[in-house]
């Protein structure tokens, strides 16, 4: 199982952003098409892949949006309509209290529940975690898990504090390549590298 969590923290969090001008809406652009690019694949869906994106713009953060391929069905993957499910999943998930959780449509969910906690619950299921960063480990050369959990951050980066963090859960941090590449494109690494070993 791949599973993907991007921490956006300025995407916003009402569900009356601007489908038109999503760049100035915390750069869910670039969520939505970071999605897109995990579950979606020519004429199918990855059935082993789960996107959590967590939304920690304004004014109702933090926000846990998550789509799970093996479920999703009849869903277009542009990136304004994957703008619509996140519009629906932050009406439906308003009012959610602290770690409460709500199902949006098949396959998709929310939660009002923080970056920490998420990977807390991984950790403590025993899921290998990884961290996309520039000084990792060659992707090429790292022996992933059956199952891992990748994280990664939006264009403005995983703030400074992440690191000691995942130090207590033994994290691993993975290069993908020696140029820093856009947020939305990493997914699509990882998934090839995944794919050509059988993950």
């Amino acid at each position: 199982m791949r599973i993907f969590i991007m921490r956006a923290r300025k995407a916003v969090t009402k569900p009356e952003f601007d489908m038109d001008h999503l760049p100035k809406e915390g750069k869910m652009d670039t969520v939505c098409a970071a999605i897109a690019n995990s579950i979606w694949i020519a004429n199918d869906m990855r059935r082993d892949a789960v996107f959590h994106a967590v939304l920690e713009g304004p004014p109702y953060g933090p926000k846990v949006i998550t789509f799970r391929g093996a479920e999703m069905k009849g869903m277009w993957h542009d990136e304004r309509s994957v703008a619509g499910y996140i519009k629906d999943a932050l009406r439906r998930g308003r009012d959610l209290r602290l770690n409460e959780e709500a199902k949006v449509r098949v396959g998709v969910g929310v939660a009002k529940k923080s970056f920490e906690r998420l990977v807390w619950e991984y950790a403590k299921k025993g899921v290998q975690l990884v961290v996309l960063d520039e000084k990792g480990a060659d992707i090429r050369k790292f022996p992933f898990a059956k199952d891992s959990v990748i994280i990664f951050g939006d264009p403005v980066g995983l703030p400074g504090k992440v690191e000691q963090f995942m130090k207590q859960f033994s994290a691993n941090k993975v290069s993908l390549g020696p140029r820093i590449l856009f947020s939305s494109h990493c997914p699509v690494i990882v998934n090839n590298e995944l794919d050509r070993r059988n993950l």
